[in-house]
């Protein structure tokens, strides 16, 4: 009976007389057990005693043992959190045909016939969403990314020098992070193993760890760890990759959908280089949904084999056969599913190429399949039309939102600042959130200018706790127009501004006398509040110091500037100029004459007074 050792790159029990074939594979192939050796052997196990397998008929059996033990590698891979993805590199030239066995009954080959085999393969390919079965597996059949993936682009070269090391995708969900990620495992020369943050564990990481370590050490090949939404991982997890990382055992991608800066240890990412990537156009989805309308009608198709005969290939033709970047639409089928129903969707995806394919996957389903008369175009638009906008209301969206509905408010445009407010209620914001951030709009940019401006903010955020959505989207709304119709002057906020900065680099100076307070008579008696000159009191204006002596008369202590200064503001000619073209059909600024003599009598202009510069 074969002896059964431990593999010491994966910990599997192998077969003595297979352990260096199973080291050769990365550990990739699933061996025979001492028991199954041994029963399969015969005469042939004293023959291979000394743990090799000399002869290439013995070489042809040993591939066919692999073969025959797939079922127990499926159902291992199955039972763990970590998938290998990475193909084995070797494999036999020819394919074999039986493990030598003894008994015939137990050992012959366990592969079902050539047509049961196109049955289950073709079945499992229809089972998997349109999103999956239309991922690439090849840079050539990637679409969008260019600044990423483009000829010449930094990481399409480090891809195909498989030279990748540590990376981060950021971006959008279905932008392509975990497609780019398969490619890479397709491509590398690494074993590649692939863990999601949403279900992975510690000890999931630790056995990666200990695998690659192992195989790197009795092999010398690396291993590429691919994590999904790393963003998922608590602190503890991700210090944990530090120093598999850094020691170059492990090379690690990683996607994620928010920001890096506030989700990713900084230490880990010092140790990355973040790639980012950018919603898909439009354009680049709607070649995406030809290649996939064109992909489920070619597979509807019965092959050419399948009618003669059995077949041991997909019936499905592989990605890489579709037509790639000038794919044509008149070819597309007719039907209520056509050109203008694709880009409807390709636009409506918001640059999601997952969600338009489900939509496509969808209105092929309904078009097939439904009872009754056959649905038209348009009320394949209705249905598809896209219920909700993408947004995140914690993520880096909804802070880029609210920032440009405050920027829009400030410059005045009052158009953009309600589209900015649309897309954050119909987003499904917290309107609240936008009331009180209306607040801080009214007494930063307004200020001043219009007094009325805050109590009218206050009164809308109490109208929309007292109302709710959707009955207050119009309350904000004309605040919203109120706030950036109203005049401005940052005059206060830029005053506390300076006042801040000033406590915070100079001496706690104490309070002068003769403005504390004196409730009683010790405190009087010790000074407080002598020769404090109370102005109501007086016929005519007095003057007294209010600030600390040592701040009395200092530059730095004037925190307020006149409305008419120009100091700290610029003046740009050509800025001016565009503006007068698109607001006032190029006649001149009614303001520009008072401006320029402020500017010279306050000596900013310089000479000639053109082009941007600080007053």
């Amino acid at each position: 009976m074969a002896s059964t050792v431990t593999c010491p790159a994966c910990s599997r029990p192998i077969a003595s007389i297979w352990i260096n074939q199973h080291l050769d594979s990365g550990c990739a192939s699933s061996t025979p057990t001492s028991s199954q050796a041994s029963a399969s052997s015969g005469g042939a196990t004293n023959a291979s005693s000394s743990g090799s397998l000399s002869t290439g008929s013995k070489r042809k059996a040993g591939g066919d043992a692999l073969a025959s033990n797939g079922s127990k590698k499926g159902k291992a891979t199955n039972s763990s959190a970590v998938a290998d993805v990475k193909p084995r590199l070797s494999a036999p030239t020819s394919k074999p045909t039986a493990f030598p066995s003894q008994s015939t009954s137990t050992f012959v080959s366990t592969a079902p016939p050539p047509s049961k085999r196109f049955k289950t393969s073709s079945a499992l390919e229809s089972a998997k969403p349109l999103a999956e079965r239309m991922r690439p597996s090849s840079l050539e059949d990637l679409v969008g990314q260019e600044q990423l993936l483009g000829e010449g682009a930094l990481l399409r070269g480090l891809i195909e020098g498989d030279k990748v090391g540590s990376v981060l995708f950021w971006g959008p969900p279905g932008t392509g992070k975990t497609t780019i990620a398969r490619v890479i495992a397709h491509s590398t020369s690494s074993v590649f193993k692939e863990l999601s943050a949403t279900n992975a564990s510690t000890a999931d990481l630790r056995k990666v760890f200990e695998e690659a370590t192992n195989l790197l050490k009795l092999t010398g090949r690396k291993t590429v760890l691919f994590i999904d939404e790393i963003q998922r991982f608590n602190k503890a997890q991700q210090d944990s990759l530090l120093p598999v990382v850094e020691a170059g055992i492990i090379s690690l991608i990683a996607s994620t959908t928010e920001n890096p800066s506030f989700r990713v240890n900084s230490a880990l990412l010092s140790r990355c280089r973040v790639f980012v990537l950018n919603k898909l156009s439009a354009e680049d989805i709607y070649r995406l949904l030809v290649r996939a309308l064109k992909k489920v009608f070619t597979s509807d198709e019965p092959p050419e084999s399948s009618k003669q005969g059995p077949s041991t290939s997909s019936p499905t033709p592989s990605t890489s056969a579709l037509p790639s970047a000038a794919e044509d639409s008149s070819t597309l089928p007719t039907g209520p599913i056509d050109e203008s129903l694709l880009r409807f969707l390709a636009s409506a995806a918001d640059g999601d190429a997952r969600v338009a394919l489900s939509s496509l996957e969808l209105a092929i389903s309904a078009t097939k399949h439904a009872k009754g008369p056959p649905l038209t175009r348009e009320e394949l638009k209705a249905q598809l039309r896209k219920a909700h906008l993408q947004y995140d209301r914690t993520g880096d969206h909804h802070y880029d939102t609210i920032s440009a509905l405050h920027k829009a408010v400030r410059g005045s445009d009052a158009d953009a600042a309600l589209y900015w407010l649309a897309r954050m209620l119909q987003g499904g914001d917290d309107p609240l959130y936008v009331a009180r951030r209306l607040i801080r709009m009214a007494s930063e940019d307004i200020g001043l200018a219009n007094p009325s401006a805050l109590p009218q903010a206050v009164a809308a955020y109490q109208a929309t706790q007292l109302l709710g959505m959707p009955e207050c989207d119009c309350i904000l709304a004309q605040v919203v127009v109120m706030l950036a119709e109203s005049p401005k002057s940052v005059r206060t906020y830029k005053a506390y501004g300076k006042a801040k900065a000033l406590v915070a680099n100079v001496e706690a100076w104490p309070v002068p006398m003769h403005i504390r307070n004196a409730p009683t008579g010790l405190m009087k008696s010790l000074g407080y509040g002598q020769d404090y000159m109370y102005n109501p009191a007086y016929l005519h204006p007095v003057t007294q110091p209010f600030l600390p002596p040592e701040l009395v008369g200092r530059p730095e202590a004037h925190f307020l500037q006149d409305e008419e200064s120009v100091e700290g503001k610029k003046y740009d000619e050509a800025a001016l100029r565009e503006w007068e073209w698109k607001e006032l059909g190029g006649k001149k600024w009614e303001g520009r004459e008072e401006m320029m003599r402020r500017l010279e009598e306050g000596g900013a202009l310089g000479d000639g007074g053109e082009g941007g510069r600080a007053a």
